[in-house]
């Protein structure tokens, strides 16, 4: 009987382990096949590069989709008189097929050539696929055209950009090499020296390696006391290239060991503006950014609150209501810091923790916060180019949540686009508001859109928004703009995004609106009166403003501002304060006769956390987050978010962009500067830059450091309307037809206008009330003058020029060909 008890006992203990077991094994299973959360894709796609005789350069990252050949201006591929290139493909585990490349007009609109390359060669030391390509099609010399490089890959199809213009003597080799040598050179103090004679240095006590220049002491651009090495060779990148100049950007990274042994990781980019001499490169501009890769391993909590290190002083960051949370984006990722634990999170991240490359680590995107509650859960959005994840190889606007106590991360929608990181950033800078419904508003090419997040759809709102009177308050939360056409023309618009209340300001009769902007959440507009919109000698239009009013939501008046006898110009509008000048009309202009202001009295709501700067001996300036409070634990507890798998949630809208024609791009330090609606303008601007300005077309229309010493053009080949010699825009514009566009050029020097002359496009300049000379030619001494009247052309010395042009107000208009 115990036997049979002793075996019953043993029995049910076996049963027992063996239901937990089957039990515990199901629950793990079935735990293992819902668990829809995993670590972000690595990154898949190839690299490809142009190949210069062996120096390789314009590393090019791969898209999944075709992009407007237009909005995609990363890199100037030259070609000499043979029109070949050699590509470099990086395939890194992906299997190439074949390559075939597209030549495109610059403005995207014409296919000038396309072929198919079956074999890559792959006899190289470095592992890399090359192929030569051969461009037959007639190029016209110094016109941009887009080059789309396509690979067939094991994953499917993989475009590539670059822009190709036909320059001669470019010295692109030499100019490769320079900006490669340079940033080496600086690695090491004895190599540094011979650096000096290229630069402009000047005496400074401070060391701050964000913004190292030409004009820093060859101590900081040799990298100080930091001791870095290069962790990752840059390959250099053509901005900018011509006959006499080029532009050179260069990204890599360097490694450095903090004070404990512990590894730091910077991005640094150098802007080299180089000119090739017969006995040497001269340095003309230098510019160097180094930002710290953020890792809170490397003992960044102190009493003093939380260090950054070297980076930007303007730090992304948003706290909750009582600080228990902060977040903040540094280098392309997104970290929150709780000060009473020591918890960090590595929200979201490109850049691989180990065994990473320039893929991952490509700064083409950006991070903007949209809101944290009390519990940490966080709403953000990611746009630009998606080094990799689900949408790996796309450009576009994702919207994410962060749940705090589950540390996931959800996608909740994404909305692709096909232009490139810097025309996308420049649209989405005006608005990107999510209110509490899950609706995402975006202005995108005057269109005012809402997405609506929950349902993957998306609605218009309003058209044909004119950006410059487009405004949105502090928090994006509100928004207004003046309608331009249809029956509510000459209206003031607001919105409430939160509630999509809207209301109208309609101007009086005599009267039009003028939206200015916002202080707080009130809107900010001015009114104008019939006849006070002067246009002066120059072309250029100022609105005279007879009163400001500043309207909340409701319509409630909370100020009016009017001073009798004055008109009000130059408005600018901050958050607090608010600035402009009192004038007096003088003929077909405004004077200046006082300034004035408007104070914000709403008091700023208290931080709980702001960005401080110090000075240390090692790392220079650096930058550190202060709280109100002391750390709680200076022992981090690092954790990283997973992605949770919500299937793909996209958007595609219908963003048209063909109708913005008169937009004019400023390119400078080796990017994107601004866009301008006025040419004479961005001209201008461009050359406080030292850069060039691109019309909607990507045509050359002006470039610093490209002008021949003389030219005189043929007046046969110049346009009869031009030699005409009318300023009536009109009338010129009508005389072209379909084969040119006139460009005003008004408020510009003659030395900016003579390259008009040197890029074969004669310019009609006014000498008098009713009197104007076509400019045909120049030299050191003279411009060469065409009579309207005679057709004769005369050599008018360049000082007298000056003076004539402007005693008659530098009214300037040439023109563009139009592409064929």
């Amino acid at each position: 009987m115990r036997t049979i008890t002793r075996f019953l006992r043993r029995f049910l203990i076996l049963l027992i382990v063996f239901v937990m077991g089957v039990a515990g094994t199901a629950f793990l299973m079935n735990n293992e096949t819902t668990d829809d959360r995993s670590d972000m894709n690595n990154p898949t796609l190839p690299e490809v590069m142009v190949d210069f005789n062996g120096t390789l350069a314009n590393r090019m990252y791969g898209y999944r989709q075709p992009m407007e050949a237009d909005f995609v201006r990363d890199s100037v591929t030259p070609l000499d008189t043979t029109k070949k290139l050699t590509i470099a493909v990086n395939p890194y585990e992906e299997k190439i097929k074949s390559l075939s490349y597209e030549v495109r007009t610059s403005d995207g609109t014409k296919i000038v050539e396309n072929r198919k390359v079956k074999s890559l060669d792959s006899s190289g030391s470095d592992g890399y696929l090359r192929a030569q390509i051969e461009i037959s099609s007639g190029l016209l010399m110094n016109q941009e055209y887009s080059l789309q490089i396509s690979l067939d890959t094991s994953d499917g199809e993989a475009y590539y950009y670059t822009r190709v213009v036909s320059r001669s003597s470019t010295n692109t080799e030499d100019y490769l090499k320079f900006a490669s040598s340079f940033a080496q050179m600086c690695m090491d103090k004895n190599s540094a020296d011979g650096l000096a004679a290229y630069l402009e240095s000047a005496e400074s006590s401070s060391t701050n390696f964000t913004a190292v220049t030409i004009q820093s002491p060859l101590s900081t651009i040799s990298w100080g006391n930091l001791s870095p090495q290069i962790s990752k060779k840059g390959i250099p990148v053509i901005k900018e290239i011509n006959e006499t100049t080029a532009s050179i950007s260069l990204e890599y990274e360097i490694k450095a060991a903090n004070e404990n042994g512990g590894a730091e990781y910077y991005n640094v980019t150098d802007f080299y503006r180089l000119r090739y001499t017969d006995t040497r490169i001269m340095l003309l501009d230098f510019q160097r950014s180094a930002d710290q890769v953020f890792d809170p391993q490397q003992a960044v909590i102190t009493d003093d609150g939380l260090l950054l290190g070297v980076r930007d002083k303007n730090v992304t960051m948003l706290s909750n209501e009582d600080g228990s949370v902060t977040a903040f984006t540094q280098e392309g990722a997104l970290w929150t810091y709780a000060p009473d634990t020591g918890k960090f999170v590595d929200v979201f991240d490109f850049r691989r923790k180990s065994n990473g490359d320039f893929r991952d680590s490509r700064m083409e995107h950006d991070i903007k916060l949209l809101g944290i509650n009390d519990s940490g859960d966080l709403d953000f959005m990611v746009y630009g180019y998606m080094n990799r994840g689900t949408y790996e190889g796309y450009c576009g606007v994702g919207i994410y949540h962060y749940d705090h106590d589950q540390n996931v991360v959800e996608e909740r929608v994404f909305i692709p686009t096909s232009e490139s990181f810097e025309f996308l950033k420049s649209d989405l800078g005006t608005l990107s508001y999510v209110n509490k419904d899950n609706q995402l508003f975006l202005l995108l090419a005057g269109r005012l859109y809402q997405i609506n997040i929950d349902e993957s759809s998306y609605d218009v709102l309003a058209d044909n928004i004119d950006g410059n009177q487009f405004a949105v308050s502090a928090t994006n939360a509100h928004a207004a703009w003046r309608i331009s056409d249809g029956d509510q023309a000459g209206q003031v618009e607001f919105i409430d995004f939160d509630t999509l209340e809207t209301r109208n300001a309609t101007p009086d009769a005599g009267q039009s609106l003028r939206v200015l902007g916002f202080m707080n959440e009130d809107v900010v507009y001015g009114i104008v009166l019939d006849g006070d919109s002067l246009t002066d000698e120059n072309g250029h239009t100022t609105d005279g403003i007879t009163s400001i009013r500043i309207e909340g939501f409701d319509g409630t008046v909370k100020k009016e501002y009017h001073q009798d006898g004055y008109y009000i110009t130059d408005v600018t509008v901050g958050s607090t304060l608010m600035q402009f000048n009192l004038s007096e009309k003088t003929g077909s202009s405004y004077t200046v006769k006082n300034k004035d202001n408007i104070m914000n009295n709403q008091a700023a709501a208290a931080k709980v956390v702001s960005a401080e700067q110090s000075s240390t001996t090692r790392q220079g300036v650096i930058v550190k987050l202060a709280f109100d409070n002391k750390p709680e634990t200076d022992e981090p507890l690092i954790l990283t978010a997973k992605m949770k798998n919500t299937g793909e949630k996209t958007v595609q809208l219908d963003v048209d962009k063909s109708q913005i024609s008169n937009i004019y791009y400023v390119y400078a330090k080796g990017g994107l500067d601004s866009t301008w609606t006025d040419p004479a303008q961005a001209i201008l601007h461009a050359d406080s830059l030292t850069g060039v300005v691109l019309n909607r077309a990507q045509q050359y229309v002006w470039e610093r450091g490209n002008m021949k010493t003389q030219l005189t053009l043929n007046t046969e080949d110049v346009p009869e309307i031009i030699r005409s010699g009318s300023w009536d825009k009109d009338v010129l514009q009508q005389g072209l037809g379909d084969s040119g566009t006139v460009i005003d050029l008004t408020g510009c020097s003659l030395e900016n206008v003579l390259y008009e002359i040197s890029a074969q496009r004669a310019v009609i300049a006014k000498t008098g009330a009713d009197s104007s000379v076509v400019i045909v030619g120049y030299d050191q001494y003279n411009t060469w003058l065409l009579d309207p009247a005679t057709g004769e052309v005369s050599p008018y010395g360049m000082n007298d020029s000056t003076a004539l042009f402007q005693a008659a107000g530098n009214v300037f208009i040439s023109y563009l060909d139009n592409q064929k």
